[in-house]
This record gives C-alpha cells, sequence and structure tokens, in this order.
C-alpha cells in the first residue's frame, strides 16, 4: 500500500516536471534567434500532445490533461504571432505517429492535407484517446463547415 502513495507522488512529480519545462520553453528569453523559438515551442507542443494523452489514456487524469491542453492552446497563441505562424505545426503531422492535436489546429487552414490523417488516426486507434480526438475534431469540422457554408 505504502508502495502506491510513493508511485502516485513519483508520477505527480513527473507531471509537474514535465509542465514546468513546457512553460519554460514559451519563454522567448532563451532562444536567440525566432527559429529557434519556433522549433522549441514545436518540441514543447509535441511533448504536450503525448503528455496529455498519457494523462488521460494511462492515468485517466483528466485535471492534468486540461492543464496541458491550456499550455498547447498557448503555444499555438505564441506561433501565431510569429513566423510561419500555427502552419508550423505541419512538421508534427510528418511523423510516423501523427499528433491529432496538430492536426485540430491546422484543420482549417489545411483541410486536404489534416483531414486524411485524422482519418486514419480514428480508424487505427479507436477506444484511445488520439482516436476520440480524431473523431470528434473531424466531428467539429464538419459541422462548422455546415454551420458556416448556410
Amino acid at each position: 500500500m505504502l508502495g502506491g502513495f510513493a508511485l502516485v507522488k513519483e508520477i505527480d512529480r513527473l507531471k509537474a516536471d514535465a509542465l514546468i519545462a513546457i512553460r519554460v520553453l514559451l519563454n522567448p528569453a532563451h532562444m536567440s534567434a525566432p527559429v529557434e523559438y519556433a522549433e522549441s515551442l514545436l518540441r514543447g507542443f509535441e511533448l504536450a500532445a503525448k503528455l496529455a494523452d498519457a494523462l488521460h489514456d494511462e492515468l485517466l487524469d483528466t485535471n492534468g490533461e486540461t492543464q496541458v491542453v491550456r499550455l498547447m492552446n498557448e503555444i499555438v497563441n505564441v506561433l501565431d504571432g510569429i513566423g510561419t505562424g500555427r502552419a508550423a505545426l505541419v512538421v508534427l503531422l510528418n511523423k510516423p505517429d501523427p499528433s491529432v492535436p496538430a492536426g485540430a489546429f491546422l484543420i482549417k487552414l489545411m483541410p486536404d492535407r489534416v483531414i486524411p490523417i485524422l482519418r486514419e488516426i480514428e480508424d487505427k486507434e479507436r477506444g484511445s484517446s488520439s482516436g476520440s480526438n480524431a473523431h470528434w475534431t473531424l466531428v467539429r469540422w464538419k459541422s462548422d463547415k455546415k454551420t458556416h457554408s448556410k
């Protein structure tokens, strides 16, 4: 029983460390060039997406997942103000394990590129947060598209 408490405490410490690391990446003071800052933000977004999945799927920690999703939103807001904007997230779609959150932020910008990726994730990852997130991103996009075409 005491071992379980130690494990939970260690998981909480690791989560806190990851959140701090992502927050540090949001601070441009540690970068010397805008390109480096954008790359740093992309690494932070990728880490945050993986952490959100693990918190949801493995630990059932929806509060922690919400904290991480807020950080991803902050990262995208910062990206929107620099360089190529959120389009920089497209590199995360080119990975062997594409990022559903990146797709969610890019679907309106490049639907022809994003929709097939999200459909594939939706089919392959049924029952996981990635599959569910891909599904609901597609549902919201279709609903928004219908609303805006009227």
